[in-house]
């Protein structure tokens, strides 16, 4: 009887002798390629659909792999080329370990430069534009960085040329850098200054608590940035009631209704740095005010749909109480999805930060009916990376596409311990949101937020896209936030259309000076219901 390895050979060489032998696998792809960019690989005699194809210095160790794509039934991927000049090797390796090399083909990586075009001095926080010429791949962009962090902002090269940057709002020496975006690596820079900024500001010395008063300005008017009212000696970063400069000049701000001592603050959108001040006495008005109590409503009308962004990333790993905030966040989130939305409402989930040095952002559960078991199942999974980044803007931006399917109210619910870390514009984001057609709200849960200029970031941003902003500083804090979050934000509006309060349905009463108004939900101003403030009485009303 035959051996079992003799039959194994004797069938092998009858099959190579016949048209039945399966051609050795070959790999057909450029010789050269540019650093960074795209490579098309075209294979064939391939068998296992799990086998997979690098590339990867020549001369590396059998086994060793880099980026990589699988050998499937079309025949072709796609890879870039290293970030580094050299010859490499472009390798199909086996799926099974030790990863033997199945076919190789050589590829040398060549060098591509860039070039950048700007003012030589721009001023603190101003918005400028860079003319550049590159190979504009898929992810390159170009970014200002300086001596401590390799990019500050940026913004991709595929959105046009030039690109427009916003600058720092500290003023100093500066690069300009264009990355590639497979490696990150610099291949073209260009020095330039960005210049220190001042402000003024001239409003009354006294000014009747609910009232609204003028403030002239002089001052860079960057966008985003804001003159508030705030209590005499308040914590660099606070604000109170703002408005910005960009909306006029004087500009209209209304008087807190506690009587006492205040300051008017210039400051800068970006960093909240405060470039002027100016003191205003609040005096008590003739009448006390009274209080409005909005009763809570449904998160979404019928036809809407629902958003979380949740943030993996490193910072979520830290402990708090014991337990780690991401293992909080996916409890809170849990109860959230099982209790308080309602089943079969249109939802989708986003995740960010769970690839390390990566601005990766996924969207883990397309929208679709709410099914409490299977987002729980899907939370449960989650792990937090450390060293992963926080790209918020980046985030936001992909919610159009998201819920592109929902032609009702859209609700946005970002949950988030930290400040955007990708170079992304949030600002931006959910002001393209608000304008894109669809009604949109986005609200904004920070979580164990100790910095607070980031908090009034939040507040700021959470505003633009009619929504509000939930501090939430423990687990406890987290639940009453989301659940708050899930409520739609109002405003209380004159006969003149001026917004004299803002709150939350179903939250704490707000105070209102005595007079007549209508209440409507932040972006909705075709539907208001109209109410009566009487002096220290509390009125209520369901939207």
């Amino acid at each position: 009887m035959l051996a079992r390895s003799t039959l194994s050979r004797i069938v092998w060489l009858f099959l190579i002798g016949t048209s039945w032998a399966w051609a050795a696998p070959a790999l057909n792809a450029p010789a050269t390629a540019n650093i960074g960019t795209p490579v098309t690989i075209a294979f064939t005699g391939n068998t296992n659909p799990r086998n997979f194809i690098t590339i990867v210095v020549k001369g590396a160790p059998e086994g060793r792999y880099d980026e990589y794509g699988y050998a499937d039934a079309s025949g072709k991927i796609e890879l870039h080329a290293p970030a580094t000049p050299g010859d490499y090797e472009i390798r199909l390796l086996s799926a099974d370990s030790p990863y033997p090399t199945l076919a190789r083909a050589p590829l040398k990586a060549t060098a591509v430069t860039a070039t950048l075009e700007a003012p030589a001095q721009v001023g603190a926080g101003a918005e400028f534009k860079v003319k550049w010429t590159g190979p504009n791949n898929e992810r390159d962009y170009i970014a200002i960085g300086n001596a401590e962090r390799p990019y500050l902002v940026y913004e991709y090269t595929r959105y046009g040329n030039p690109v427009v940057l916003r600058a720092p709002d500290a003023g100093g020496e500066y690069e300009l850098r264009y990355f590639l975006g497979n490696g990150d690596k610099v291949i073209g820079s260009r020095k330039f200054t960005i210049g220190a900024v001042t402000a003024s500001l001239q409003g009354p010395t006294e000014a009747v608590a609910g009232s609204t008063f003028a403030v002239t300005w002089k001052g860079p008017n960057n966008p985003s940035d804001y003159i508030t009212v705030v209590p005499k000696g308040a914590q660099e970063g606070t604000s109170g009631n703002y408005e910005y400069p960009s909306r006029g000049n004087p500009a209209k701000l209304l008087a807190p209704l506690q009587a006492g001592e205040y300051e008017l603050w210039y400051a800068t959108g970006q960093t909240h740095t405060t470039l002027a001040k100016a003191n205003i006495r609040i005096t008590p008005a003739k009448q006390e005010p009274g209080k409005l109590v909005v009763a809570a409503a449904n998160a979404v009308a019928t036809g809407g749909g629902i958003e979380i962004i949740l943030d993996a990333s490193g910072s979520m790993l830290q402990k708090m109480g014991g337990q780690r905030r991401i293992d909080i966040a996916k409890q809170t989130l849990s109860k959230l999805t099982s209790s308080d939305i309602p089943a079969g409402t249109p939802f989708a989930l986003r995740v960010f930060g769970r690839e390390v040095d990566s601005c990766q952002t996924d969207l883990d559960i397309p929208v679709s009916p709410l099914s409490a078991a299977a987002v729980d199942a899907k939370i449960k999974a989650l792990e937090a990376k450390n060293n992963a980044r926080t790209p918020i803007g980046a985030s936001l931006e992909k919610v159009s596409s998201d819920l592109a399917a929902i032609k009702g109210e859209r609700l946005v619910v970002l949950l988030t311990d930290g400040e955007e870390t990708c170079g992304g514009d949030p600002a931006a984001a959910i002001a393209a949101l608000t304008k894109a057609g669809a009604t949109v709200r986005v609200n904004i849960v920070g979580f164990a937020i100790e910095d607070p200029k980031l908090a009034v970031t939040f507040s700021h941003w959470a505003a633009l896209g009619n929504g509000s902003y939930f501090d939430a500083k423990d687990a406890a804090g987290l639940s009453k936030a989301l659940t708050q979050s899930m409520r739609p934000s109002f405003e209380v509006v004159t006969p003149q259309g001026q917004v004299i309060a803002t709150g939350v349905a179903g939250g704490d009463p707000i105070g209102v000076m005595p007079g007549n108004y209508s209440v409507r939900i932040k972006g909705q101003t075709s539907r208001a219901q109209s109410v009566t403030i009487e002096s220290k009485a509390t009125a209520t009303v369901k939207l």
